[in-house]
């Protein structure tokens, strides 16, 4: 048990000192490119915070052969990045969208590729023996597409002209290396120490992807997100949390298709209903951040301290039905 607990203690401090190096980098190579922290967030800092679910679903695939832990896995990851992560961001430090156009727009984008990654779920929990490597390279050609796009809406965003450096750009690489490391081992224990705690009440495998193991995985984001907003740079936590969401759902999704041509679990129920609510947060979230919805004292085009607090109560709510449901 002491073994157990120092795994998860020492990962959350992995966690919390790899995470402030990740915003220091990435903020100084914002500043020197004469790009937005957002950008940044989307892009290198979501793909290297997207490290342990790839970890975590090339494990479960190999070593525990268990394509519904891998699964679950991505589905609860993206799940607790907008309620839990989110929640906790908008309550340290409000996000406000009012004046990011090009922001609201990539948010459409994010419930796009949301929309298609549901669909070839449904299609493949539908029907056995389809093609499941070609959907995978539908997904992957996705994903270029993707990142394509948001290059060019940065190229028309020049409102970082102005900002400078405060080092150079090799400490800036250093730093981020470092982070994502101390991210990567930081997280890979915690999950070992909470996979371990699960097990050892009887938990099942289903339940320990969608909960346990995703928000193990989440933690980067979540580290990265809560030091982003202490240093009041939330718009670098946003986009490092949707850019994670799509590589969660485009690239990694499209690995295990890759990996696990043909032995997608039929009528996985209970990964389709959360793939569904998955779906639902996200279109919520987006209308609201898009199109400005009002609603229960909570700001348009915001995400404040009383949207932080309702999605914390939905997270919790989306936790403790996966686990009366599983168990």
């Amino acid at each position: 048990m002491y073994i157990i607990l120092l795994f998860i203690v020492g990962g959350v401090f992995a966690l919390g000192l790899g995470a402030d190096m990740i915003v220091r980098s990435s903020i100084n190579l914002a500043n020197t490119y004469k790009i937005s922290g957002y950008f940044v967030g989307f892009t290198v800092v979501a793909l290297g915070t997207s490290l342990p679910e790839l970890a975590a679903t090339v494990q479960a695939l190999n070593v525990v052969d268990s394509v519904d832990i891998a699964l679950g896995n991505i589905i609860g990851s993206n799940v607790a990045n907008l309620l839990l992560i989110l929640g906790v961001v908008s309550i340290i430090n409000p996000i406000t969208f009012s004046q990011e156009r090009g922001q609201k727009n990539q948010t459409l984008i994010v419930l796009v590729v949301t929309l298609i990654a549901t669909a070839i779920f449904y299609f493949l929990s539908n029907n056995q023996n389809s093609n499941s490597i070609f959907l995978g390279v539908i997904l992957v050609t996705i994903f270029f597409v993707f990142l394509f796009l948001q290059y060019r809406m940065e190229l028309a965003d020049q409102s970082n002209a102005s900002k400078t450096p405060n080092y150079s750009q090799f400490v800036s690489y250093l730093l981020l290396i470092i982070g994502l490391v101390f991210l990567y081992f930081g997280s890979k224990y915690f999950i070992i120490g909470s996979q371990k705690l699960a097990i050892s009440f009887n938990i099942s495998e289903t339940i320990i992807g969608l909960t346990l193991v995703a928000f193990g995985t989440s933690l980067p984001e979540l580290a990265t997100g809560i030091i982003a907003a202490l240093r009041k740079q939330s718009s670098l936590a946003v986009g490092t949390i949707l850019g994670s969401n799509v590589y969660n759902i485009v690239g990694i999704f499209a690995l295990i298709l890759f990996m696990k041509s043909g032995e997608f679990p039929a009528g996985s129920g209970v990964l389709m209903t959360n793939i569904i609510i998955m779906t639902i947060i996200t279109f919520l979230f987006v209308y609201k951040v898009r199109f400005g919805v009002k609603l229960l004292n909570i700001k348009a085009f915001q995400l404040t301290k009383n949207s932080g607090i309702l999605f914390l109560i939905l997270y919790a709510i989306y936790t403790l039905y996966n686990y009366l449901k599983l168990n």
